[in-house]
């Protein structure tokens, strides 16, 4: 094996050293990328070689396979992965195992690769991650120059673990947190809409500059609509994990009024409920516009910054008296049954000095960029894992690929791999030799005669000129 090392490295240091000779370096890009391609094309050399005297070692090892009850059936099946460095092709032999009465492949478990797997960990990662951003035929062509269908990347994406941000190893102190709620409105293949709910936790807002202020660590939270208690209970997990919770005083929820988030409420301890500022204007305007002339609006902004809720009622009410038409009537019943529904929050937006709520912005930022804005349907499976992969990367988080490990038949694996390991360190040890790198750099003294000569010498020329 260490044969194979030495050919394919040296044939490496040959190859680039040419590139030089016929004047690459002088085109540094073209250079560099010729040295990439030819770092590329040897790695996948290497690990074709390695794989391949690997197989011929176990196939080799009667001992060890009769230990492990291992039978050989075929020879040099042919397998092809898609890496980071390219396309490889390997062969490896088929083995029957008695323990488990099944037929494997060992040489999968010592490189660890699993059953079915055509693309690599990694690949698919790069190609999950990307596709939070572009389209599924998108993400194929930035990653693997369209190497692999966009169906690969909807599987890949629906492959991959639970993403989740974990909390700091070290608790946060704060004294106030915000928890902004809302939805995104979604096509479904199906024709129908879905609400995807958005959890943002904040600790309040920082100004960057005038007129522009951003969230102080925001961490997003997402859920199916029917699993929304769940998705609080997490935040509620996610608070106690990252923060020290007896120096919390208040939290404070900013939502338009729908079930879904007051439920954080019953879940959340000393949580406050506060109107978004956006929803309650859309709905005063929309119950106030077919009146203009009598002021409706302003009357009722300030009977709420009075507290009143008598004086809002009677202020609708009266509106109900000069409707025209069930339509406009329906509109201020409306407005009314949602002022006297939300009612504390509306006042605390209004007469308590609360930042403002942002909940519109984050779902634009968060989900709509890729999930409705394009004319688009989505699978219900597709969405739930795209507003999960949304959320993950938008919390700083990559996806790698350890996020597609399977936990199946470790000790198999663990025991194969160890064997593999313990090869490949006998083949390799003592294959080079790079004590020339230890050695100390020779430092000639400074004060010798000829150098003293040499800088007189040098001082009278200065002096000539």
């Amino acid at each position: 094996m260490e044969t194979i090392v030495q050919q394919i490295i040296a044939e490496l240091g040959r190859n680039i050293c040419k590139r030089i000779e016929e004047g690459g370096i002088s085109d540094i890009d073209q250079f560099a990328s010729d040295a990439l391609g030819l770092c590329k094309e040897s790695v996948r050399a290497l690990i074709s070689g390695i794989v391949k005297q690997l197989n011929e070692e176990l196939r080799a090892d009667k001992a060890f396979r009769k230990e492990q009850g291992l039978i050989l059936k075929e020879k040099d099946r042919q397998r092809s992965l898609l890496t980071e460095v390219g396309r490889i092709d390997i062969e490896r032999d088929y083995y029957y195992e008695k323990a488990k009465g099944a037929y494997v492949y060992p040489l999968d478990f010592i490189i660890g690769i699993y059953a079915y797997e055509r693309v690599s960990a990694n690949v698919s990662a790069r190609l999950v991650e990307q596709s939070a951003e572009v389209s599924y035929e998108k993400s194929t062509k930035i990653v693997t120059n369209g190497e692999v269908s966009r169906q690969t990347v909807k599987n890949k994406l629906r492959a991959v673990g639970k993403l989740e941000k974990a909390a700091p190893k070290e608790k946060r102190v704060a004294s106030e947190l915000h928890i902004f709620a809302d939805e995104d409105h979604v096509h479904l293949q199906e024709g129908k809409n879905r609400m995807v709910p958005l959890i943002t936790l904040s600790e309040g807002i920082q100004a960057v500059h005038k007129g522009r202020n951003v969230l102080m660590n925001p961490v997003h939270f997402t859920s199916t609509i029917h699993q929304t208690k769940e998705a609080w209970e997490t935040v509620g997990g996610y608070i106690s994990q990252a923060y020290e919770e007896n120096q919390i005083e208040r939290i404070y929820l900013h939502g338009d009024g729908a079930p879904w988030i007051k439920q954080g409420m019953e879940e959340l301890a000393d949580c406050h409920y506060v109107m978004d500022g956006f929803h309650f204007e859309k709905h005063l305007k929309q119950a106030t516009a077919a009146f203009p002339k009598q002021n409706y609006r302003h009357r009722i902004r300030q009977a709420v910054q009075e507290k009143s809720l008598e004086k809002v009622t009677s202020l609708i009410r009266e509106m109900l008296s000069l409707c025209k038409g069930p339509k406009q009537e329906k509109r201020v019943r409306n407005f009314l049954r949602y002022v006297v529904n939300n009612w504390d929050g509306i006042v605390r937006r209004y007469t308590k000095d609360i930042i403002g709520s942002c909940t519109e912005g984050l779902v634009s930022h968060v989900y709509s960029e890729r999930l409705s804005r394009n004319p688009m349907g989505w699978s219900e499976a597709g969405l739930s894992k795209m507003a999960e992969l949304r959320v993950y990367t938008r919390n700083g988080c990559s996806v790698s690929g350890k996020d597609f490990r399977r936990p199946e038949d470790e000790k198999n694996r663990s025991i194969l791999k160890e064997y593999g390991k313990k090869r490949l360190q006998n083949a390799i040890h003592g294959c080079w030799d790079w004590s020339i790198f230890e050695k100390e750099q020779y430092n000639p003294a400074v004060n010798t005669a000829t150098q003293i000569l040499i800088r007189s010498y040098g001082r009278q020329r200065s002096l000539v000129a």
